[in-house]
C-alpha cells in the first residue's frame, strides 16, 4: 500500500517530451500509451511551478503487449532547473508488467525499521529511457505518476502546519 499523495495533481506543472501525444501519460489508461520516436535515449521532463517533495515514481508498463517497446533501464534526474540536473537513480527491469514503483530519494528517512527514503525537493524531474527490451529503438509508456509524501515533512518545530485553504493561499511569499 502506498502512503503518498499524487504530486501530478498538486498544481501547475509542465511536462515536456519530444512528441505531441503526451496526454496519454495523464490518463494512466492501460489501453493507451505514449510512444517515442527516434534514437535513444528518450526524455520525459516534468517542471513544477514550486519546489515539490517527491517520494516515489510509478510507471505503467506492459511487456506482454509492447515486447521490444518496453523500457528496461530508466535513469532519474532531478534539479532546480534544466541546467543543473543530476542523476539520482538508475532502475533496471526485466519484462515489467503493471505499475513499477520505486523511491527517488537518496537518504533513508531516519527510522531504522523503515525502508522508505526521505522525499527529494525538486523543481525539475526528468525520466530518461536509456534502454528497451531486445534493444528496441522506440518505447511505449502507458502511465507515469509522481508521488509525494502523505504530508509535507516539517523540519522546524515552531512552524505551524496550517491546513485550511485560506492559510495555504498565503503559505509562500514570491
Amino acid at each position: 500500500m502506498v502512503t503518498a499523495t499524487t504530486v501530478n495533481s498538486q498544481g501547475p506543472q509542465t511536462l515536456k517530451t519530444n512528441l505531441p501525444d503526451i496526454g496519454n501519460f495523464a490518463t494512466c489508461d492501460p489501453n493507451t500509451y505514449w510512444q517515442s520516436d527516434g534514437p535513444q535515449p528518450h526524455y520525459v521532463t516534468l517542471q513544477f511551478q514550486k519546489k515539490m517533495p517527491v517520494q516515489r515514481l510509478a510507471i505503467l508498463l506492459n511487456f506482454d503487449i509492447d515486447d521490444s517497446y518496453t523500457p528496461t533501464k530508466l535513469l532519474i534526474r532531478a534539479g532546480t532547473g534544466l541546467h543543473d540536473l543530476q542523476e539520482i537513480k538508475s532502475v533496471s527491469m526485466e519484462q515489467p508488467r503493471g505499475w513499477i514503483q520505486f523511491d527517488v530519494g537518496t537518504e533513508p528517512d531516519g527510522d531504522e525499521d523503515s525502508t522508505q527514503m526521505k522525499p527529494l525537493f525538486v523543481y525539475v524531474l526528468q525520466v530518461v529511457i536509456a534502454a528497451n527490451h531486445q534493444n528496441g529503438k522506440d518505447t511505449h509508456v502507458r502511465g507515469l505518476v509522481v508521488l509525494g509524501p502523505k504530508e509535507l515533512p516539517y523540519t522546524d518545530e515552531s512552524q505551524i502546519p496550517f491546513k485550511t485553504i485560506a492559510f495555504k493561499m498565503h503559505e509562500f511569499i514570491r
